[in-house]
């Protein structure tokens, strides 16, 4: 360990890549300790996975070292919110949860290799369609209170991690859905924060040296990225609204 921030978790994106959009955007140097699943078996088998160094025996983990560390963890996952009224707070707290649920409840859905083939993909282009319509909406609603599409300036949130990692996933399983975040889309709101937060300096930096587009979403066969774009390649029809 390095760096006095250590993340902890699989070769994949999936829960992970919130945490890991607000470390890179920081500019706090960490470590990334990516575990492969058979060395994870393999330390659950022997009693490894213990709780004082896995919280709830899963990953992520973040681990911090030194009072000025974790300072510096406070300052990255502190944003401004505590001064906003409860009712917007909590508002945010919502839409973040919705979307680091979704994520989860899709890849979920990944230990089939038929969980991308219809009547299955049927099942998830539903709940996109829901994710997408209420986050719209759900940022319609800040943004009577808040700035929802951070400027660069802006200190990246819990929130616009969780809503960009959803959108990330949703974009490479229905590449169709590119079309309606644009500006003229039925999404345009989660477009645009979700095209802004990529774009900040340092994440897009990140993400092509580390090429995060090409990993995995998550640790089955079934959700490597290759196997996600030839489902979308032999399924996912523009012309087929969400």
């Amino acid at each position: 360990m390095d760096q006095d921030l250590h993340l902890v978790y699989f070769p994949v994106r999936a829960r992970g890549e919130p945490v890991l959009l607000l470390l890179v955007d920081s500019g706090v140097p960490f470590n990334l300790e990516e575990i492969p699943l058979a060395t994870w078996g393999q330390w659950k088998k022997t009693r490894q996975i213990t709780n004082d160094k896995f919280p709830y025996s899963a990953v992520p983990v973040l681990r911090v070292r030194r009072e000025m560390a974790q300072e510096r963890v406070k300052a990255i996952w502190t944003t401004l919110e505590k001064d906003l009224p409860l009712e917007v707070r909590a508002h945010i707290q919502m839409v973040k949860e919705a979307a680091l649920f979704v994520m989860v409840r899709i890849l979920g859905m990944s230990g089939s290799s038929e969980w991308l083939v219809p009547p299955q993909r049927t099942t998830i282009r539903g709940i996109v369609d829901r994710f997408l319509r209420d986050t719209e909406n759900a940022l319609s609603e800040l943004e009577k209170s808040i700035r929802v599409v951070p400027l660069q300036t802006d200190r990246l949130t819990g929130m616009a991690a969780a809503v960009t990692t959803t959108i990330s996933l949703v974009t490479q399983v229905f590449p169709s859905t590119r079309g309606m975040l644009g500006d003229g889309g039925a999404y345009k709101r989660c477009g645009k924060l979700w095209t802004a937060v990529l774009e900040r300096p340092r994440i897009a930096a990140y993400w092509k040296e580390n090429k995060i587009e090409a990993k995995p979403w998550s640790i089955t066969e079934y959700g490597t990225a290759d196997w996600i774009a030839k489902a979308a390649a032999s399924f996912d029809h523009p012309l087929q609204k969400l």
